[in-house]
């Protein structure tokens, strides 16, 4: 007979373990010895079993007890479990422990060696992200058995699948070990209450509403962390550049944009545009620096550009509290000079937030506002990095790492966000679609050689499971959004309570993950090709028919997205390849757009095709394309593809060329393109790029991500 333990070793079955610990529960009640007779009848009931029979160390317990109850040892059987229980808590006690001791000795960086939900936004370990780490496992206990709790409430029916659902591995609660109180993903904020009154209805302090830029400045960055310690994800600011340029009219007068070289002071002396970069500059370094919340982060932050079109069709009728308006005018200055600001910055020190967009409104057949179309290319070519989001309706927007924001029913992305209408993503549930359609196919003991040949003649019935799989993911999704609100009814949510968002806009967002893989395995091919983009088309449009249905209650509103998926992607793999799904062998993590980022034969134009709406208008949520390049093209390519993206309907994407910081401290330089080896002092280069969605060395990436990086494809030109 075998013994599982818990860590998964399989032991031979030794009964002088079961003795020493019974022995124990007799002596803890006062008995000299175990009765002789307790301890046969006990191992004749453990001969029973076949010698190729396994137990695991749970099941032998359950069998000791029940065998104490049984010959009416109950004083007995109650010290067994209290024994179980005692050393139940010092094994998680001393697991806790050991894991600390592997994070702060292992030669891993911060990603790799944290044990699930890891972030390359996590610089370096220390005590105060291990603090996050440590507990990690626990609060995923707590969340799981707060969900199984409502569940139980209100859909007594999934309450136990939600947790086999999740161990199964179909679905991922995204950032469920991040904290165990209940809080919502991301959230797009309106600046209008800190202008009102301070933060002082996040922290409660009493802190007046800022008179001034400096003021300003400094509350804006405690808002930040204030704000990012209770969400999971990130914060938009979209009216960012709007009340910059509210503080500096009042400080510099109504026409200081004109009057930049004036002097804003005499001690010490610097003009009135040498104090507005002083301003960007403690706004931009503030935000960078990690905190103690979120294991050590720094707060993901995410802010928006506008062309004029955009900025009037979106706050023409927006008034400050003095009743003045923001000017178009200036505030175009200030973005324009953000921009190339932070631009410059960047060739001085590499800074990963804020995470910035530009917002450009078509006419279906070109950028109506020609002049920041000439001015986004121009950026572009400049070496800048950024996200470009096209639209040809001002309802829509978007911000961060992807996808875009439309602000009506059913559509807003929790990696996004137009703020100002005080909304986000309450929670996200992934879908691992590779996993998902082979376990249709075994269940309908589809082969894959037969799929490969009749996938599309059986697609109904595919998408009958999904739809299956779907009618529970709903219900979860409820069910952690009544938890929300009763949060939020308890006066624990201060974003809401201040009015920075508000519940009822919060989007419920299911994610797909692994869908190239799940094309494949019915024997696709992931490039511009007509049954790629049927069977992507039927997924998404699966999801987008079943989120309408389900949206009818404005408490409760679904949309869904092509999620970034930074660490999940190697985490489905890796669990589907360790319990024998087909995964390709070529990889090391499941993809993250519609197209295969190592795929050295995907052209750049077919990049923004597979990212155009023929894949992509389903999802509304959106996806983003990270165009990788080799080198930085010149304005008028730039400004060609911007065009092409226009014709094809790509709504959202950004140009990713690595940049490269020489290691040597002593010279520290950066240049805006790869380079092994530093041209000023021969020191080897340090690597920048997107690790999806924001800029991170690679040595920050865990393992997966990092050996995936180096088989990105950067394309050498534009074909």
């Amino acid at each position: 007979m075998k013994v599982i333990k818990r860590n998964g070793e399989v032991q031979d079955f030794d009964f002088s373990k079961i003795e020493k610990a019974v022995s124990s529960a007799f002596i803890a009640c006062g008995r000299e010895k175990t009765p002789e007779e307790f301890l046969q009848n006990l191992n004749h009931l453990f001969g029973m079993f076949d010698d190729d029979y396994s137990f695991k160390v749970e099941k032998l317990q359950d069998i000791v007890e029940n065998q104490l109850m049984y010959e009416n040892h109950f004083d007995v059987a109650k010290a067994y479990i209290i024994y179980r229980d005692k050393h139940k808590d010092l094994r998680f006690i001393k697991e806790r422990v050991d894991y600390m001791d592997s994070y702060a000795h292992s030669g891993d960086n911060a990603a790799t060696s944290s044990e699930t939900d890891a972030n390359a936004n996590v610089a370096i370990k220390n005590v105060a992200n291990l603090d996050g780490e440590v507990f990690k496992t626990l609060n995923r206990q707590i969340q799981r058995y707060r969900m199984k709790k409502k569940l139980k409430e209100m859909f007594p029916e999934v309450a136990e699948q939600y947790e086999k659902d999740l161990n199964h591995h179909i679905i991922y609660q995204h950032d469920e070990a991040s904290s165990p109180a209940i809080k919502n993903y991301c959230e797009a904020v309106s600046l209008y209450p800190l202008v009102m009154e301070g933060t002082h209805g996040m922290d409660g302090l009493g802190a007046s509403a800022p008179k001034n830029l400096s003021s300003f400045c400094g509350q804006f960055c405690n808002l930040a962390f204030l704000l990012s310690a209770q969400c999971k994800g990130a914060v938009a600011f979209g009216e960012f550049f709007n009340v910059f340029d509210y503080y500096c009219a009042k400080d510099f007068g109504p026409d200081y944009h004109e009057r930049t070289e004036e002097l804003a002071s005499l001690l010490p002396k610097k003009t009135i545009g040498e104090t507005i970069h002083q301003y960007f500059q403690q706004i931009v370094y503030g935000i960078n620096q990690p905190a103690g919340n979120r294991s050590y982060q720094s707060p993901f932050t995410n802010i928006s550009y506008y062309d004029s079109n955009y900025w009037h069709a979106l706050f023409d009728d927006f008034y400050f509290p003095d009743g003045t308006k923001p000017s178009w005018e200036r505030v175009s200055f200030l973005q324009k000079d953000f921009m190339k600001w932070f631009n410059r910055e960047r060739t001085r020190t590499m800074l990963t937030f804020p995470v910035e967009t530009m917002a450009l409104l078509s006419n279906g057949s070109d950028i109506i506002d020609k002049e920041y179309k000439d001015f986004t290319a121009e950026m572009y070519s400049e070496g800048h990095s950024f996200f470009t989001y096209i639209s040809d309706n001002p309802n829509g927007l978007a911000s961060c790492c992807r996808l875009r924001n439309e602000i009506q029913d059913n559509v807003f992305t929790f990696t996004n966000g137009l703020t100002g209408v005080q909304t986000g993503s309450a929670n996200v549930i992934t879908l691992n679609l590779n996993r998902i359609i082979q376990d249709w196919a075994k269940e309908k003991e589809f082969s894959r050689d037969y799929l490969k040949e009749h996938f599309f003649e059986l697609a109904q019935d595919y998408k009958q499971y999904l739809v299956s799989i779907l009618d529970r993911i709903y219900k979860y999704h409820t069910a952690y959004k009544t938890l929300l609100y009763e949060t939020e009814d308890a006066g624990m949510l201060n974003a809401s309570k201040a009015g920075y968002i508000k519940m009822n806009k919060l989007f419920s967002t299911i994610g797909e993950n692994g869908i190239n893989e799940a094309a494949e395995f019915v024997g696709l091919t992931c490039n511009y090709n007509k049954p790629y983009m049927d069977f992507c088309r039927l997924v998404t449009g699966t999801i987008s028919e079943q989120n309408k249905l389900h949206s009818t209650n404005k408490k409760f509103q679904f949309n869904q997205e092509f999620v970034p998926a930074e660490g999940l992607s190697s985490k489905n793999y890796n669990w589907d390849k360790e319990e024998g799904y087909w995964v390709p062998d070529d990889r090391v993590l499941y993809n993250s757009y519609f197209y295969l980022a190592d795929d050295v034969n995907t052209s750049v134009l077919d990049k923004f095709r597979l990212h155009g709406r023929e894949f992509t208008e389903l999802l509304d949520g959106g996806v983003g394309l990270h165009c990788n390049l080799e080198e930085h093209l010149s304005k008028y390519q730039y400004l060609k593809l911007i065009d092409f993206a226009i014709a094809n309907g790509t709504s959202y994407f950004t140009f990713n060329v690595p940049n490269s910081e020489c290691t040597n401290s002593n010279c520290h330089h950066i240049v805006k393109t790869p380079m092994e080896t530093c041209p000023k002092c021969g020191a080897p280069m340090r690597q920048w790029t997107r690790v999806i969605g924001f800029l991170r060395p690679v040595d920050n990436f865990d393992k997966y991500r990092h050996e995936e990086a180096l088989h990105r494809y950067y394309a050498k030109e534009v074909k």
